[in-house]
């Protein structure tokens, strides 16, 4: 269960649903006890402001704020500038409280309101998240944009955010749970007929990885006895050394393959 601990502009609240769960909805433009009248006076609803023309002259028909957002507490840094694949999963409900059947839907008598008693199917609302990115630091980060389904973006430091919406002014989004992915490109690397010195010899992979990978050695033309030490081993390379079977150190031509996650640009 979600507990957004992130940032939430002035349009956007917290509330509990029915099922007793905390969720983000979009907060009302007008409130209950604002001006021109007395807290006591407004007729209809108190969560949205009034539903009456005379207490809520503007906003008594479709109080529902446009939209809204909730900056996630959570950010990412690839440590690198990296190609990232990004998910998104929003879990939300709906609500109308201008279609509720207690609220008579026109009607002045509770028995007069209009079926159905559950309210109409509400679609005029949505909630995406998005995401912005950098690759110098998070404060250059101040634009957003909706996350694609397992969309690729080259970045190094993202940001997050819940963009919530409404279309009329009347439909409520209820976002119980958000939640992004992150995912790295598993690839291989590989070089052939590389000379290791007899002192050693350091590798640097074309392209680092975001963690330091597997490395598979295949040394050509090897004798009895002979063998090898791998040092250093990074995100970013390896220093190989060969030795003979009196434990000296001698050239060798290799192969390498490294295996593991992440595009380094």
């Amino acid at each position: 269960m979600a507990n957004f601990l992130g940032t939430r502009d002035e349009n956007v609240a917290l509330t509990n649903d029915f099922l007793d769960r905390l969720s983000l909805t979009l907060d009302t433009i007008t409130k209950f006890d604002d001006p021109p009248v007395n807290f006591d006076q407004p007729e209809g609803n108190f969560d949205l402001g009034g539903t009456d023309s005379t207490s809520n002259p503007n906003h008594f028909n479709s109080n529902v704020q446009s939209n809204g957002t909730y900056d996630f507490n959570n950010t990412f840094d690839a440590g690198d500038i990296f190609d990232v694949t990004l998910g998104a999963i929003v879990s939300m409900t709906s609500e109308d409280e201008y279609d509720l059947f207690d609220s008579g839907r026109g009607a002045t008598q509770f028995d007069n309101a209009k079926a159905p008693f559950d309210g109409s199917p509400e679609i005029n609302c949505g909630a995406e998240i998005q995401v912005g990115f950098d690759d110098t630091s998070f404060a250059n980060i101040t634009s957003f944009q909706k996350i694609a389904q397992q969309s690729t973006i080259k970045g190094r430091f993202f940001k997050f955010r819940c963009k919530l919406t409404s279309d009329d002014n009347k439909v409520k989004p209820k976002v119980h749970d958000l939640t992004f992915t992150v995912n790295f490109e598993k690839r291989t690397e590989t070089g052939e007929d590389l000379v290791a010195s007899a002192s050693g010899t350091t590798i640097t992979f074309t392209n680092g990885f975001f963690r330091t990978p597997s490395v598979a050695i295949m040394g050509q033309g090897m004798s009895a006895g002979d063998f090898f030490t791998l040092s250093s081993k990074t995100k970013n390379g390896f220093t190989i050394q060969f030795f003979n079977s009196s434990n000296v150190g001698i050239s060798k031509t290799f192969d390498f393959q490294a295996t593991g996650i992440g595009l380094k640009s």
